[in-house]
């Protein structure tokens, strides 16, 4: 058990400090750019949300909901319509394949960056570059539900739809863990810098 546990704690590590190894201007720009594209393509037009929403007469897909049943799930997917659950699986779900990967990519430079202007080389908060991959993974997960939910129609599955929400709960925690990191770090480099400055003011 404890074998398991080192193996794991190595692994994060070590994926902690490949991050923080590429972490660069030009990473968080190309990372930045990434996800606006694919973000923009997934909310719009002609292969997004807003062109499905046109479709369906309003109804939006369901990896934006955040606490379902399954019956509830199934409501939403049902409202859809067999063109809307088409345009679903064909369309959105692809794009939301890298959305994942680009915001998580994004965050995590992003926490590296403010984290190595504001803390010593050698601190343990450092890891916490990985939040975003976790959130990032949930998605993964929570995509895989949608796609076996839609594959499946018009076969009802509550497990997977129970696991669905599960996953995409845990995907808005971390995420909005990640953006708490984030602008607790801003402010600490921040507070860091004003204290520098001002213990270089004359007395």
């Amino acid at each position: 058990m404890m074998d398991g546990i080192g193996s794991g704690k190595r692994i994060l590590d070590s994926v902690s400090d490949r991050i923080i190894a590429i972490t660069s201007g030009r990473m968080l720009l190309a990372a930045l750019a990434g996800l606006l594209v694919t973000g923009f393509l997934v909310n719009g037009r002609p292969f997004g949300i807003a062109q499905l929403k046109q479709i369906t007469g309003g109804i939006g897909i369901l990896d934006m909901e955040v606490l379902y049943t399954p019956e509830q799930a199934y409501a939403i997917l049902t409202a859809l319509g067999e063109s809307g659950r088409a345009f679903y699986l064909t369309h959105i779900v692809p794009l939301d394949l890298l959305v994942p990967f680009f915001y998580a990519l994004f965050l995590s430079l992003t926490i590296s960056w403010l984290l190595h202007r504001w803390l010593p080389a050698g601190s343990r908060w450092h890891r916490l570059n990985i939040v975003p991959l976790i959130g990032s993974l949930c998605d993964y997960l929570e995509n895989l539900g949608v796609i076996a939910m839609l594959m499946a129609w018009p076969a009802e599955l509550f497990d997977i739809a129970r696991f669905t929400m599960a996953a995409g709960l845990l995907k808005f925690s971390f995420s909005a863990l990640a953006f708490c990191i984030v602008i607790v770090a801003i402010i600490g480099w921040a507070v860091s810098i004003i204290k520098v400055r001002c213990g270089r003011s004359p007395a």
